[in-house]
């Protein structure tokens, strides 16, 4: 009886940062045109600058965002939202949704004090890369997030950074 040995190819992560969900769109938009690659995609991004926000405005942003969300992600994604302490009111939208809102605790992982730089870290970024990050959503940039097989992810790196 002969056995063989099937290579399964690793799924990595990349993530870039972008200042606004219109970038992440365009970028989305030439990855689909131009490749068809299956990815898993993922967006972080800021909720709101104010903190104490009434239920009925929150609403209202949290609509708005499902809806420029909706032209990248397509209709049907998963969406949630957390407050950190350090970085403050964020959604997750995508496949990552359920990792971020995974309660320890009673609370969200993402909402603990060292509960995003746990997830960056798990995700394969170094310490270095996750502190760009961090600072990047404290200044209400957004985190595109994409998972894929590495020579794929290697297909999708020049589009990520010509935006």
């Amino acid at each position: 009886m002969l056995s063989k040995e099937r290579k399964i190819p690793q799924k990595l992560f990349v993530i870039k940062t972008y200042q606004n969900l219109l970038q992440i769109e365009i970028v989305l938009n030439n990855i689909t045109q131009k490749n068809n690659i299956p990815l898993q995609v993922s967006i972080l991004g800021p909720l709101t600058a104010n903190k104490t926000i009434p239920k009925k405005e929150l609403k209202k942003t949290i609509t708005y965002i499902k809806k420029q969300l909706s032209t990248a992600l397509g209709k049907e994604f998963q969406f949630g939202y957390f407050h950190n302490p350090e970085v403050g009111s964020l959604f997750i939208a995508g496949h990552l949704t359920p990792t971020f809102l995974n309660k320890v605790d009673k609370r969200e992982l993402a909402a603990l004090p060292a509960g995003l730089s746990g997830i960056f870290r798990g995700l394969g970024t170094n310490i270095e890369n996750i502190d760009n990050y961090l600072t990047a959503l404290k200044n209400n940039n957004y985190c595109l997030i994409i998972r894929g097989e590495s020579n794929l992810l290697d297909a999708v790196k020049p589009i990520l950074n010509a935006c």
